[in-house]
């Protein structure tokens, strides 16, 4: 393959919605369940190999700062980034409600070219607690053309899924790649089949 293509990526959304952690399982599959919150921007990379289209790119991604505070320095940041992730934490209204009033219209007026937008709906083993619908979040992501994915850094799931999808569009912009997240479905059956379980063994 040919030198990777770079493409700076940025995550952006409120304190505690888990963009560190969604780096750090990309990046090292590592998980810490009590992650302190950011206070400045940091910067990590990985190289993916695309096979399909014989080439790999390099996503060098910035984990930003979302408390509101320092959101005026968070613009020099996404100013010329290629991929935009949104992360909201599907337990907090707030979080989701932040990325539709805020974070999205500061990247339309802050931004250069056309940037590719994805929407990350997070803590989705968390699913119980659930008070963003999944709905709402497609809507969103349709209304804003963003990839919709739902992920859980605390259980690996969807991450990879993620990135290859911005990969795939990255290299293929015309390329469809739809609403479904089968990812999310698995993990929905297996919490499923855990309560399932232990609903056998009481009373």
């Amino acid at each position: 393959m040919n030198e990777p293509i770079s493409a700076k990526v940025v995550l952006l959304g409120e304190s505690g919605v888990g963009k560190t952690s969604i780096i750090n399982q990309f990046i090292s599959k590592i998980f810490k369940p009590k992650n302190s919150t950011s206070l400045s921007a940091q910067f990590t990379s990985k190289v993916i190999d695309f096979p399909d289209y014989r080439k790999s790119i390099r996503f060098d991604i910035w984990d930003t700062v979302g408390q509101e505070k320092y959101r005026s320095l968070t613009k020099i940041f996404y100013k010329d980034a290629k991929i935009i992730i949104f992360v909201y934490d599907i337990t907090t209204e707030y979080s989701f409600n932040a990325l539709k009033e805020y974070w999205y219209n500061e990247t339309v007026n802050n931004t250069e070219g056309n940037p590719i937008y994805a929407l990350c709906a997070n803590k989705y083993d968390l699913y119980e607690k659930q008070v963003v619908k999944n709905e709402d979040g497609m809507e969103f992501a349709k209304k804003i053309n963003a990839i919709f994915q739902n992920t859980s850094a605390a259980r690996d799931t969807g991450i990879n899924n993620l990135f290859e999808k911005l990969g795939k569009k990255l290299l293929n912009p015309k390329i469809d790649l739809g609403m479904a997240d089968k990812e999310s479905i698995k993990l929905d059956k297996k919490n499923n089949n855990s309560n399932n379980e232990g609903k056998k063994g009481c009373c």
